[in-house]
């Protein structure tokens, strides 16, 4: 699996990690066990960057995660968890954060985010909660999700020795807002973005029209699927990693073959969409 520098850190970390929005609560066994059998299976082919939150499934990701942890050597992974902003104090957010490393039977989080911003909670005190747990140890990095430039901004600005490192944003073939209009920005200031939500929530499997010609055109001329171009594209743009979600080890197996693409700029031009 090909690797990104993460900012100005030094580390390294997987271009393509492993996703797991949409795990549900109160499922079966086997569900659960099924979908521990994908997390190995993406560890294995080098997808070490494993992405939850509080939010998914109510803290049952972190759960089945910390889980997986637990059979590797903590240095062996990176993972990423979010604070979701329904918490109105520092002390709360403090606890949140505690809670989701008790549930991912960790010390510390590689990287922390904020999950949303919120018109409840200022940017400055989203700030406070993320430099205290990075002051405490408590995570190696810090980062955003679903901020725009201008709130990036202003939340790097209230940061006194510490620096986000990434911001978590929806990015695909067909919302390519973020490449166009962000992407710029974070690469001159040494931040990746980070794109989830890399096949949108339907896979294209039932995508028609120009676009889909051109994928299948790349597809063919690459000898992939067009869902393995879909990630190609996105991880062909400097700067940018991703987590595809999958819990069945075939997709796995080729999200991770995706790492493998080269587009030249042609081809990724090819993609971009008229608006």
């Amino acid at each position: 699996m090909r690797t990104l520098k993460l900012g100005n850190t030094g580390d390294q970390i997987p271009i393509i990690g492993q996703g797991t929005w949409g795990i549900k609560k109160y499922r079966s066994k086997t569900y659960y066990e099924n979908w521990k059998k994908s997390l190995r299976k993406g560890i294995e082919l080098g997808m070490t960057h494993i992405d939850t939150a509080e939010f998914y499934g109510r803290g049952k990701s972190e759960k089945v995660i910390g889980e997986i942890i637990g059979e590797y050597g903590r240095d062996e992974l990176f993972i990423t968890s979010k604070l979701f902003p329904m918490h109105f104090t520092l002390n709360s957010m403090k606890k949140a954060a505690d809670n989701s490393l008790n549930r991912l039977k960790i010390d510390y989080f590689d990287l922390y985010l904020i999950h949303w911003p919120s018109p409840l909670i200022s940017i400055k005190k989203q700030m406070e909660i993320l430099e205290l747990i990075l002051k405490e140890e408590k995570t190696r990095y810090i980062g955003v999700s679903n901020y725009s430039v201008k709130q990036f901004e202003e939340a790097q600005s209230y940061l006194n020795d510490a620096k986000l490192i990434t911001n978590q944003l929806p990015a695909n073939i067909t919302n390519q807002n973020h490449i166009h209009n962000s992407l710029d920005y974070y690469r001159q200031n040494d931040v990746i973005i980070t794109a989830y939500s890399p096949l949108s929530h339907g896979g294209y499997s039932k995508l028609k029209g120009e676009l889909r010609s051109k994928l299948e055109k790349l597809a063919s001329d690459h000898d992939a699927s067009i869902q393995q171009v879909a990630i190609a594209w996105l991880i062909n743009h400097p700067g940018v990693i991703t987590i595809p979600k999958a819990f069945k080890t075939e997709h796995l197996e080729a999200n991770a073959k995706a790492a493998d693409i080269t587009f030249s700029s042609d081809e990724i031009q090819f993609l971009y969409s008229k608006a």
